[in-house]
């Protein structure tokens, strides 16, 4: 008897079931105080992206008529509530991100005291603590919430501001969040929340003769995106305060239009040694090889790492400030996967080769710039005792000056 099971039907059966699954369902939203979706939050917490709110609720809760407030929705739309407890202490700080740029949420943010706060809520006898009820109309994708730059409290009805300024929180507080969608048939939104700590930063930077450097100091994040920018005194010295988050890498770039360029990489456990870090900036010589500091690559891979693209900004920099310097480009390995002693050469000179096609995207001459490999011949770390993070090391260009 044949299969009643054509291969066509078991094809479709198959592209079905693997949709399906790779289909994140959307998360429910609470339209309604009492039923808030309770959120932990840590120095990191995502929640969406959710379905779209389909109204107001049982009940109107907020009234801009009704709160003791102007900084309130002028009636309620489609909201939608979350109850947030707080598991860390610090600076709080959230994006809302609608699904499409044309919905507009609005949004307020009570700090609650009491178990009652919803009956309270009901009673208007509550006024919120942020509340954004405008939008600045060219922010991108319609995104607000509260972030470390603004200096409002609040943003009332009219052309404004997207966002409001961030919150200090203590472990163990409760805080309600609510937003209100003005428009009809919204696509719903993704809350990005985060905690993060008041890290101080200070420290010298120097030559190898150890004279003071002026140097630029530009913070940045595992995405390769910068923070913030600094620049030393004249005596090299540098102290700024930057709020940061838990479980997340960050890169210090330190640049000099005639030294070369150095990166650190840290998160929140190196802190105390960022207290009082000292940088040796060494100046450009001919025949000098020179460790960047953080361009590395994903592990089997020619690509590099998101966060040495400050590092290849900075080398492109450099290269564009002195026109006589010219480069070679080394690449190495974290030791051979079954390449042969020309495969891993051959692998690591394409490494040195993808930094090559990045500079001269940026504009850089390619004749002023050769590759070379060295496979696994110069790890920084030995196998099998380096950890994860050195074996990252490992997989690495530098920079040999050929002239200057």
């Amino acid at each position: 008897m044949g299969s009643r099971y054509t291969l066509r039907s078991i094809i479709l059966l198959f592209f079905s079931i693997t949709l399906f699954s790779q289909t994140k369902k959307l998360d429910t939203v609470f339209c309604d105080c009492a039923k808030a979706k309770a959120l932990t939050v840590n120095s990191k917490t995502v929640y969406g992206k959710t379905i779209s709110p389909p109204g107001f609720g049982d009940i109107k809760e907020i009234s801009h008529s009704k709160q003791n407030t102007p900084y309130a929705f002028e009636k309620e739309h489609h909201s939608s509530w979350h109850k947030l407890i707080i598991n860390a202490t610090g600076e709080m700080t959230f994006i809302i991100t609608p699904g499409k740029k044309d919905d507009d949420y609005d949004f307020m943010l009570f700090k609650s005291g009491k178990n009652d706060f919803c009956d309270s809520l009901q009673k208007h006898k509550l006024n919120p603590i942020r509340a954004c009820i405008s939008r600045d109309k060219e922010e991108l994708n319609g995104k607000t919430g509260l972030n470390l730059k603004s200096k409002n409290d609040f943003a009332k009805h009219g052309v404004g501001s997207a966002y409001c300024k961030s919150v200090p929180v203590k472990k163990g507080e409760i805080y309600y969040l609510v937003l209100d969608n003005v428009y009809d048939k919204g696509d719903g939104y993704t809350l990005d929340l985060e905690i993060s700590q008041a890290v101080s930063f200070a420290g010298t930077v120097t030559n190898e003769s150890n004279n003071p450097v002026k140097a630029e100091i530009a913070l940045t994040n595992q995405k390769g995106d910068t923070l913030l920018i600094e620049s030393t005194k004249d005596d090299g010295t540098y102290n700024f305060v930057v709020p940061l988050t838990k479980n997340q890498s960050y890169n210090l770039n330190f640049y000099n239009d005639s030294t070369f360029s150095f990166t650190k990489t840290f998160s929140l456990a190196d802190t105390i040694q960022l207290r009082a870090l000292k940088t040796v900036l060494p100046k450009l010589k001919k025949g000098s090889k020179y460790s960047v500091g953080t361009i590395n690559f994903i592990g089997g891979s020619v690509q590099y790492l998101s966060q040495a693209i400050p590092s290849m900004n900075n080398l492109a920099k450099l290269l564009k400030k002195n026109k006589s310097l010219k480069i070679k480009i080394i690449g190495h390995s974290n030791g051979r996967d079954m390449l042969d002693e020309k495969g891993v050469l051959a692998f690591t000179r394409g490494r040195a080769n993808t930094i090559k096609n990045y500079l001269a995207i940026q504009g850089i001459d390619e004749k002023r710039m050769e590759i070379d490999g060295k496979g696994d011949h110069e790890m920084l770390f030995k196998l099998p005792k380096a950890t994860a993070e050195q074996q990252e090391q490992n997989r690495r260009v530098e920079i040999l000056v050929l002239e200057y």
